[in-house]
């Protein structure tokens, strides 16, 4: 015997067989119903017909809320990138994890600019100005499309620039020069024909970091502790205890 789903949006959802992601959702009243692949995983449990699904013959909604979900979700997934990525760099392996903690919840607009830059497809930022420098930089097909080292060696860069900011990674900043040259090296023999493609790399890197210094991105995510709570979860430490609490609040006041 077969059951048809009364839903005409979830038999939508089944007519086209994709999978969103891997049926691991977590069920909350944000997402519980927007995963088709949740959806379309309880429609076949229940022995769904899928040739009995009939054409929507409505409006499934207001577009308006769909496209602010999906620009939300697309944010998320570039700043959970860019913050492992971040921490899979090899100097960020020299420190604890408390240290790894409060550098990069005070730096992660750094990694997230640059990994909104070389993202398939931009999410739009709240603020205007990182919006048009981003978006400049995505017109030069140089900066749009950086390969996987140049990525490395261009946030290798960017700590070692930190490193003359923030004592923790002070040691990172007699780096600095190295890397460039590992840069150039590498863009000199992948990209013979891209003329100061290495410079363009590092001055992008450079603009980055003065413009994080000078606009603040806390309303980027809702809420704005958003971002220190995926650290966390990477990090997979603790705050609660009094020790970590005290830690970190000398940190911030150095």
């Amino acid at each position: 015997m077969s059951y048809t789903c009364v839903s005409h949006t979830t038999l939508w959802v089944a007519s086209y067989v994709i999978a969103a992601g891997e049926n691991n959702c977590p069920v909350d009243k944000v997402r519980r119903n927007w995963c088709p692949s949740c959806r379309l995983r309880k429609c076949f449990q229940m022995q769904m017909n899928k040739n009995a699904v009939q054409k929507e013959r409505g409006p499934r909604g207001d577009k308006r809320l769909l496209t602010e979900y999906s620009t939300v979700e697309k944010r998320e997934e570039i700043l959970a990138e860019a913050i492992r990525s971040s921490l899979d760099m090899v100097l960020m392996s020299f420190l604890s994890p408390i240290d790894k903690f409060v550098i990069l919840t005070r730096y992660w607009p750094v990694f997230y600019t640059l990994h909104c830059t070389i993202a398939v497809e931009m999410p739009l930022l709240r603020d205007p100005k990182l919006n048009e420098m981003i978006q400049s930089a995505r017109r030069n097909l140089c900066m749009k499309n950086l390969d996987s080292e140049e990525i490395r060696l261009a946030m290798c860069y960017a700590l070692c620039r930190l490193g003359r900011k923030n004592a923790k990674l002070n040691f990172a900043s007699t780096l600095e020069n190295i890397y460039r040259f590992w840069l150039t090296r590498h863009c000199s023999i992948f990209f013979p024909n891209s003329q100061n493609r290495d410079k363009l790399i590092v001055n992008y890197m450079d603009h980055i970091l003065l413009q994080c210094e000078q606009i603040s991105m806390d309303d980027e995510f809702t809420p704005s502790t958003y971002p220190a709570d995926i650290i966390r979860t990477f990090l997979n430490i603790n705050l609660n205890t009094p020790l970590q609490t005290s830690t970190l609040t000398s940190t911030y006041r150095s």
